[in-house]
C-alpha cells in the first residue's frame, strides 16, 4: 500500500477497539467490520482493497457513523484517487498534461473523501475525550480533507488551462459548493464564463466575490471592464473610478475610464483622464491620438494642433504629416506649416496633394522662391 494507507495499519487494532467500544454494531457488522480490517492491511494486494471497501461500506450501513469504517472508506478512495490524478508535468520547457481524461471520476472521488473525511471529524468532535490515536486521527483527517478540496481545486485549473471550460466549470462550482468561504474557485468561475463569453454568469460570481470582499481593486476593475463590454458605460465608470482610488498610476484603467466617458460624449471628462495618462507615459501615441480626437469633438483647435504636433514627432509618417497639413490648411493658418508640408513632401516626392500644399502654403507666406520650386515639380510630373 502507498504511504497514504500507512498511517491507518500503525493505529488499526487500537482504533477498532476504541471505536467499537463508542460505537456498537451488530454482530454481523462486528464480523464485516474485522474482515475488512483483515482485508484492509494486505497492503500490496489491489483486489484486498477492493474487498475491504466493500466491507466497510456494510459496516457503514449498519451504522453510518462508524468512525473506522468511515475513516478506511475515506483513506481507500483517496488511495484511488491519487494514482489517476490529472497532473501537468514540465518537459524542456514544455507542459504535458496527463491523466486528463480521468478529471472527472477523480474529482468525484475527492467529492466523496472530502464528505467522508468531514463525517471523520463529526463523529471525532461528539466524543467528550479524545484518545492520542484519536486525535492523531483527527489531524490526518483534517489534513486531508483540506486535500481533497485542494486537488479538486487543482483539477480545475489544469481544465481551464487546457480549455476544457465545461470541466473547469464542474470543477470550481464542487469546489465553492464544497467550501463556499474560499474565494479562489469564484474568482476561477469568472474567468471561466468571460472565456465561455457568458455575461450573466461573469457579473453573478464578479457580485459574489465583490459581496465577500468589496474592496477588491482587481474584481472592481473587472466590473468595470464587464459594463464597458456590456456599453452600460455609467456603471462602469463607478467600477474604474474606484480602481482609480486604489491605483491612481494604473493606465490601462485609465485608458478604459476614458474610453467609457467617450462613449458617452463627456468628451472632457474622457480628455481631462487621457492627460493623466500623457503625464505618466508622454510618448504614449495611443493616448495622443485619442486626445486629438477629443479636442476636435471639442472644437479646441489649440489642444488639437498640440496634440497633432506631439503625434508627428513620435511618428512623422505621411499618413500624420498629411492630417496636420491639410487640417491646418483648413484652419487657415500658414504660420510655420511650410516646414510640416515640405515634411510631406519629402515623405513622398511624387504626392502631388503634398506639393500642391507646399505651393499654397509658400503663396500664403509670401515665399516666391519656394512657390516656384514646387510649382516646377508639380509640371515635371504631369503627363506630356
Amino acid at each position: 500500500m502507498k504511504k497514504v494507507l500507512l498511517f491507518g495499519l500503525v493505529m488499526l487494532l487500537v482504533l477498532s477497539a476504541c471505536a467499537t467500544s463508542r460505537q456498537k454494531l451488530s454482530p454481523q457488522g462486528n464480523l464485516n467490520l474485522k474482515s475488512a480490517n483483515v482485508y484492509y492491511t494486505q497492503k500490496d494486494n489491489e483486489k484486498s482493497l477492493e474487498k475491504a471497501l466493500d466491507l466497510y461500506n456494510k459496516v457503514l450501513a449498519d451504522n453510518p457513523n462508524h468512525l473506522v469504517a468511515l475513516k478506511r472508506t475515506a483513506d481507500i478512495n483517496f488511495y484511488y484517487a491519487t494514482q489517476i490524478e490529472p497532473v501537468v508535468r514540465e518537459k524542456d520547457g514544455v507542459k504535458e498534461y496527463q491523466n486528463m481524461n480521468n478529471a472527472k471520476k477523480v474529482i468525484d472521488l475527492y467529492v466523496i473523501t472530502y464528505g467522508k473525511y468531514d463525517a471523520v471529524l463529526t463523529v471525532l468532535n461528539s466524543f467528550e475525550k479524545l484518545t492520542e490515536d484519536e486525535r492523531s486521527m483527527k489531524r490526518d483527517a483534517q489534513k486531508k480533507k483540506e486535500g481533497s478540496w485542494v486537488r479538486i481545486f487543482k483539477i480545475g485549473q489544469l481544465l481551464f488551462d487546457t480549455k476544457d471550460f465545461d470541466g473547469a466549470t464542474n470543477a470550481f462550482e464542487i469546489a465553492n459548493k464544497l467550501d463556499p468561504s474560499k474565494q479562489e474557485p469564484l474568482r476561477m468561475l469568472v474567468a471561466v464564463y468571460q472565456e465561455k463569453k457568458d455575461e450573466n454568469k461573469t457579473e453573478l460570481y464578479l457580485a459574489k466575490v465583490l459581496a465577500a470582499s468589496p474592496d477588491d481593486p482587481e474584481m472592481i476593475k473587472m466590473m468595470g471592464a464587464h459594463y464597458y463590454n456590456k456599453k452600460q458605460y455609467e456603471q462602469a465608470i463607478s467600477y474604474f473610478k474606484k480602481t482609480q482610488v486604489a491605483f491612481p498610476l494604473d493606465v490601462n484603467n485609465l485608458l478604459l475610464l476614458s474610453a467609457a466617458y467617450s462613449e458617452l460624449k463627456q468628451y472632457q471628462n474622457s480628455l481631462d483622464v487621457l492627460g493623466k495618462v500623457i503625464k505618466l507615459q508622454p510618448d504614449n501615441l495611443d493616448a495622443l491620438i485619442s486626445s486629438k480626437e477629443l479636442a476636435r469633438a471639442l472644437d479646441n483647435k489649440t489642444a488639437e494642433i498640440d496634440f497633432m504636433k506631439r503625434i508627428i514627432a513620435l511618428d512623422p509618417s505621411s499618413k500624420n504629416l498629411e492630417e496636420y497639413c491639410l487640417r491646418l490648411i483648413n484652419f487657415g493658418m500658414y504660420d510655420d506649416l511650410m516646414s510640416y508640408t515640405e515634411m510631406w513632401f519629402e515623405k513622398d516626392k511624387t504626392n502631388t496633394v503634398a506639393i500642391s500644399s507646399c505651393i499654397l502654403v509658400a503663396t500664403k507666406i509670401g515665399r516666391k522662391d519656394i512657390e516656384k520650386k514646387y510649382g516646377d515639380i508639380y509640371k515635371a510630373l504631369q503627363p506630356k
